[in-house]
């Protein structure tokens, strides 16, 4: 069962959390490019395996991840209404 107590932190905190994750981004982006493309370079491997895991990730997934984007496009698509309305 999922901890509340953890549930409300990350939920309260949410915005900062993802503010910081796109400014960390933002600042390391050409690393992290970088270490993708030694990666690359050095396990011929590993770009498969990736989309190996990602692949069977997806499949185990597919109704859920479907089901969370049709949720967000209902969200978005209210808040347009909402607005032209306005």
């Amino acid at each position: 069962m999922p901890n509340p107590d953890k549930q409300k932190y990350y939920e309260e905190n949410k915005d900062a959390r993802k503010a910081y994750q796109k400014k960390y981004y933002e600042e390391n982006k050409e690393a992290i490019k970088r270490r993708k493309e030694l990666r690359k370079e050095t396990d011929p491997k590993w770009l498969e395996n990736t989309r190996k895991y990602n692949r069977a990730y997806y499949r185990k997934n597919k109704e859920r991840l479907h089901r969370s984007r049709l949720k967000r496009a209902a969200e978005l698509w209210a808040e347009m209404q909402k607005e032209e309305k306005s």
